[in-house]
């Protein structure tokens, strides 16, 4: 889970704004003894007229946020060994209560055996507070995860067939005093297998296959379930000035217990990019699925839709405008039924090689059919991002 007190708001409306940011600056390396190492900072200051997204009582407040990170990379002939790290401290003009630091560490080791055996390990740890949303009013949600997994391919690049079966684990742990958040704690373990069949030069077709098992820490809790899931799609690369991936498929839920009945439901995903020229690139996401509910709610149907565009007007200066629609149907909670709209844009200037600023807006605004549930919200933002 994300939280800045706006970044909610903007990790789904632009998300592709912060990696073309990132991607601007040219960072002058570290080098040692065969080691890499990449420091960034990134500065943020933004004027949000609603940090806790409600629709009554909404609060202001000016947020400095201070993003320090480095990258850590080896490489021994085909291998690849990663380490990253971020820590984004955020401080509430309004209310310094609400003050904090998210972490946020992964390392990843990319093996090649031969040229058909291959072998991805991650792991990663994220500890977050969130001021919007919480779940308790008034009292900041502060959530760890835990994840390592990986992931073993088989086949050349240019062979007819290729497959990957990769496992990884979960675990979500609350760090709230008391009992708050207990009930969001749980231990996922999940498998998935992906087949892949050669159609054209850079199309390939796909059959994935998987499977997750929630197994909640609070005793007897509902929510404790599996998913499987079965989706087929295609995936290609640079094809017409595009490059995308797309699944359809079915999703099942079973319940480990009562109140909750099994749940079946279409699921979709699909991302794909189309530059038609080499300055102006269009990115086209949408996904349909089950994401975790409450004591209320045993599953979020949720289906997103989502639009990006990033054009360069010089080598230096480009800008982005980007669309969200999110629709959330709550299972057995009343019917519940939100519709959320999100609008992005942002100018930047690569000022040096080492610099670049941006300044933009995000407006985001809900509509429930529980009315205590809407909210809009404004966020203006100035930003600056640095490496060596």
């Amino acid at each position: 889970m994300k939280k800045q007190a706006f970044s909610c708001s903007l990790a789904a409306a632009i998300a592709s704004v912060v990696a073309a940011q990132a991607l601007a600056v040219e960072p002058a390396s570290i080098q040692a003894g065969g080691v890499t190492i990449t420091p960034t900072l990134d500065l943020s200051t933004a004027y949000d007229d609603n940090i806790r997204e409600v629709g009554i009582n909404d609060e202001t407040s000016w947020v400095t946020s201070i993003t320090p990170g480095v990258l850590i990379e080896a490489l021994d002939r085909l291998n690849l060994y990663q380490l990253k790290y971020s820590a984004r401290h955020d401080i509430f003009h309004s209310s310094h209560d609400d003050d904090n630091t998210d972490h946020h560490l992964s390392g990843l080791a990319h093996l090649e055996f031969n040229s058909r055996n291959r072998l991805d390990l991650t792991t990663s740890y994220d500890r977050t507070e969130s001021v919007t949303g919480s779940w308790v009013p008034g009292v900041n949600d502060k959530l760890s995860t835990t994840r390592v997994g990986g992931v073993y391919g088989f086949g050349l690049p240019s062979a007819i067939m290729n497959f990957d079966v990769g496992v990884h684990h979960d675990w979500r742990r609350s760090h709230n005093s008391g009992t708050i958040n207990d009930n969001r704690e749980y231990d996922k373990l999940g498998f998935n297998a992906v087949v892949y069949y050669r159609v054209a030069p850079k199309t390939r077709a796909l059959l994935e296959y998987r499977f997750d098992d929630y197994d909640y820490e609070v005793s007897n809790s509902p929510l404790s379930s599996e998913r499987n899931a079965l989706l087929l799609g295609v995936t290609w690369e640079a094809t017409a000035k595009t490059t995308g991936t797309i699944k359809v498929g079915y999703e099942e839920r079973e319940f480990d217990r009562k109140p909750f009945d099994d749940q079946d439901n279409v699921s979709w995903e699909a991302d794909v990019t189309w530059q038609p020229r080499t300055y102006s690139t269009f990115t086209f996401s949408t996904s349909k699925g089950t994401e975790e509910g409450s004591v209320s709610a045993n599953i979020v149907d949720t289906t997103r839709a989502g639009i990006n565009w990033n054009h360069h007007w010089t080598s230096d200066v480009y800008t982005d405008l980007s669309y969200q629609y999110t629709e959330e149907d709550f299972e057995n909670s009343l019917n519940r039924e939100d519709e959320i709209n999100q609008f992005g844009v942002k100018v930047s200037y690569d000022v040096v090689r080492w610099m670049t600023v941006g300044l933009g807006y995000t407006f985001k605004d809900r509509d429930s059919n529980f009315a205590i549930r809407d909210y809009d919200r404004n966020i203006y933002m100035l930003n600056f991002n640095f490496s060596l």
